[in-house]
């Protein structure tokens, strides 16, 4: 698994038997500027950070370059935001992607870096999420 030693915390079993869980960047000491340094090095664009379309850590300047430049990732994510709703099992009330708690395809965004969310958790995905 493409996991980097910057997220060491997501480097878990398989629950599986028969699977072993293998993640070769941890094993090699790369963190993510460690293989983004060799991507460039190497002739290759610099890739940008891997996410889910629905991920509820996106700040407002992802979100609106979504919407902007990748028209069917946005309106998947609309979508889902729509389908989370009130639709997740042991969830009262409704839920949004946004952090503002409005539907996403509602939202104005602000990308400014001062108006961000401040991180209090690390914004880390394990990439099990439930979500």
């Amino acid at each position: 698994m493409g996991i980097s030693t910057d997220e060491i915390q997501r480097v878990k079993p398989s629950q599986v038997k028969f699977i072993t869980n293998k993640y070769p960047l941890i094993d090699g000491g790369f963190s993510r500027m460690d293989c983004i340094r060799w991507m460039v090095d190497h002739g290759y664009p610099e890739p940008p950070k891997s996410s889910c379309i629905g991920c509820p850590y996106h700040n407002d300047a992802h979100w609106l370059d979504m919407k902007e430049n990748d028209p069917e990732s946005w309106k998947e994510a609309v979508e889902f935001d729509r389908f989370v709703r009130n639709g997740l099992p042991k969830v009262k009330g409704e839920v949004y992607l946004h952090r503002s708690c409005n539907p996403l395809d509602e939202v104005e965004f602000d990308h400014k870096p001062e108006h961000e969310q401040l991180d209090l958790f690390g914004n880390e995905c394990e990439g099990m999420c439930g979500i």
